[in-house]
């Protein structure tokens, strides 16, 4: 059982780790490795958009002083993220005389796609579309910003952020996903494709739409391009708010990532 967890686990981190680097090489990006450490800014000013990512514990001083001039560089509020059971003492030393303590412990979970699950309910009014233009990509970051209370300040840079996503080669890893209710956008998804693997990423309902089951639907959908798309496991940090869902869908837990950042609000 435990060997199970700690394979599952590896499978969630590794997805992480390789949107992580797939984010860095957008053109609307900028990153830097450090060995195992990863920095990546997205150029949204937003610290939950901007991440350090390291799986190994060593060298924790010189990589989080490296992280720290990397990000004032880039003038962005950042994230530190590690995957299940990485993050030592002297990282949590070295984070916390950064000012930066931990925020959350987001539950790792995953699930297999071997077999085709119950899809939620449709109706004529509730459609799910993947973004294939500029526009609809510009639409998915809009109502993404609002589904996760973000200001629309961040609209400019969180656009072209996941318009890149659209081009080539990253169209082959990448899916935006909108739920629209009587033709306006109440929920989405991101997608990330990496080898038979699919992460969820930026799943939100927007406020006007929440406690309708919208999530459900669109959770349903995003499970099944997973599957059209030849993945046969899907994976995710959860959040508070979307972790019953998750459970409920067949998504299990497999360890917690923990994120450290120096604002209050992160996560």
């Amino acid at each position: 059982m435990e060997r199970d967890e700690a394979m599952s686990a590896s499978a969630v981190a590794e997805n992480f780790s390789a949107t992580l680097r797939l984010w860095g090489a957008l053109p609307t990006s900028r990153a830097e490795a450090r060995g195992p450490c990863l920095f990546v800014s997205t150029g949204t000013a937003i610290p939950d958009q901007n991440y350090a990512y390291c799986p190994v514990e060593e060298d924790a001083e010189e990589n989080v002083r490296s992280s720290a001039r990397f990000f004032r560089e880039e003038r962005m509020p950042f994230t530190w993220w590690f995957p299940p059971g990485t993050r030592g003492e002297r990282f949590r030393k070295a984070l916390e005389e950064q000012r930066m303590p931990e925020r959350c412990a987001p539950p790792a979970m995953l699930m297999a796609l071997d077999a085709p699950a119950e899809r939620a309910h449709h109706s004529a009014e509730r459609t799910v579309c993947k973004a294939v233009s500029s526009a609809e990509a510009e639409e998915w970051a809009c109502s993404s910003l609002e589904g996760f209370d973000s200001g629309p300040e961040h609209q400019g840079p969180f656009s072209a952020f996941c318009t890149s996503l659209l081009v080539p080669p990253f169209d082959e890893a990448f899916r935006l996903l909108t739920l629209r209710v009587g033709g306006r956008a109440a929920a989405t998804a991101l997608l990330s494709l990496t080898g038979e693997v699919a992460g969820i990423y930026y799943f939100s309902t927007l406020p006007a739409f929440r406690r309708r089951g919208l999530g459900r639907l669109l959770l349903s959908e995003a499970l099944e391009e997973a599957r059209r798309s030849g993945c046969r496991t899907a994976v995710l940090q959860a959040s508070p708010m979307g972790f019953v869902l998750y459970k409920k869908a067949g998504f299990a837990v497999c360890g917690r990532f923990a994120v450290h950042s120096a604002d209050p609000d992160a996560c």
